[in-house]
C-alpha cells in the first residue's frame, strides 16, 4: 500500500472513531459497508454516463483495498455479505431517487444516498 494511502487509511481511523456507528460495529465492517456504497454509486454512474464515474471507481477501489489489508480470513465472509447488503440497499436508494413515482419517497431516496456516499467520501483523503 503506498504511502497515500497508508496515510488514508490512518485519516480513516482516526474518523472512524468520531462517528457514533463505530463504536458498535467494527472499523472492517464500515469498510465494508463503504465499499458497498461506492459499488452502487459506481454502477450507477456508469448507468447514466456521469463523467464522474473514474472518480467514484478510484474511492471505490481504494475501499476494496483497505478492506482487503484488513481483513483476517476469519471474517471474509460475512465481510462480503456486508459489503453485498450495503450495495444492494444503496442501489435501491438510488434506483428509487431516479425511477420512483412517489416524488416524497424519491426526494427521501436522493438525500440518503447523498448521506451515506458522502460519508463515505469524507473518509478518504483525496476526495
Amino acid at each position: 500500500m503506498s504511502k497515500k494511502k497508508m496515510l488514508g487509511a490512518a485519516c480513516f481511523l482516526f474518523f472512524c472513531s468520531s462517528f457514533a456507528v463505530a463504536e458498535t460495529r467494527k472499523v472492517s465492517e464500515i469498510i465494508a459497508s463503504c465499499t458497498g456504497v461506492l459499488s452502487a454509486e459506481m454502477e450507477f454512474a456508469w448507468l447514466i454516463s456521469d463523467p464522474d464515474a473514474d472518480e467514484v471507481q478510484k474511492q471505490r477501489d481504494t475501499f476494496v483495498e483497505l478492506l482487503q489489508a484488513m481483513q483476517n480470513r476469519s471474517e471474509r465472509k460475512q465481510l462480503l455479505a456486508v459489503r453485498i447488503d450495503a450495495k444492494m440497499a444503496h442501489a435501491t436508494l438510488l434506483t428509487i431517487g431516479l425511477f420512483g413515482s412517489d416524488e416524497r419517497r424519491a426526494d427521501w431516496a436522493r438525500r440518503q444516498a447523498i448521506l451515506y456516499k458522502n460519508q463515505c467520501q469524507s473518509m478518504l483523503l483525496d476526495s
